[in-house]
């Protein structure tokens, strides 16, 4: 058992691993128009660099809660950008912190004007432990949620949600604290993991035959 666990914690450090290359790949592309990519049909578009052209829906957006960075919390603010009348993708302009209580939300407004902007495909935020509720956005502009559920996002819009968010480039304008890191830990701790499994196995044999032999001895004594 030990020594899966062990096994299990170094191939989730390749994961790891295959997702920081893949980044770093990506981040070299020229970035493509996104009107020639099928987001709904392809789900390995992680990192694509793209340009975009829409509408900003700035009376309808929404902040994905308990981000937390350098020690403090706060949100990401996603705008959706409208790519037609029935269609858009959540843009993610980058971390706000959390005012002094939950009550206060930061001020995110922006003109609603057409843009074009670049940026990079990402998934949305994730979390080990799915809690009931973590997905429904809360009342009223802007809405509060802890997670992107993309069919509960756009009936609450009114329009489609493309199943990628946009991650907003750095030189963009409207932006806020887009250090976009692609995990919060990397392949260097799960290998740590995976050497204490290894090491607990290792220990687990050796106390197993020091057990052994003195047992051995005291019915041959």
């Amino acid at each position: 058992m030990l020594l899966s666990l062990g096994n299990w914690q170094l191939n989730r450090a390749q994961e790891k691993q295959d997702i920081l290359d893949l980044q770093s790949i990506r981040m070299n592309m020229e970035s493509v128009e996104l009107s020639t990519l099928q987001l709904r049909a392809n789900k390995g578009l992680r990192y694509w660099p793209v340009k975009a052209t829409g509408l900003l829906d700035t009376d309808q957006q929404i902040l994905i809660d308990n981000q937390v960075k350098d020690g403090r919390q706060g949100y990401f603010v996603l705008t959706p950008l409208k790519l037609n009348a029935s269609e858009a993708i959540l843009l993610n302009r980058g971390w706000v912190p959390a005012g002094p209580t939950r009550d206060i939300l930061p001020n995110v407004s922006l003109p609603a004007n057409e843009v074009t902007i670049s940026g990079k495909l990402d998934h949305f935020p994730s979390v080990g432990i799915k809690l009931d509720g973590a997905d429904t956005l809360s009342n009223g502009w802007p809405s509060v949620t802890q997670l992107i559920d993309v069919d509960k996002v756009s009936e609450r819009l009114g329009y489609t949600v493309l199943p990628y968010q946009l991650l907003l480039n750095q030189q963009e304008p409207n932006g806020y604290d887009r250090r976009w890191v692609p995990m919060k830990m990397g392949p260097q701790k799960h290998h740590g993991y995976a050497f204490q499994w290894f090491a607990l196995a290792t220990a687990w044999v050796i106390i197993y035959f020091v057990l052994t032999i003195k047992l051995g001895r005291k019915k041959n004594g």
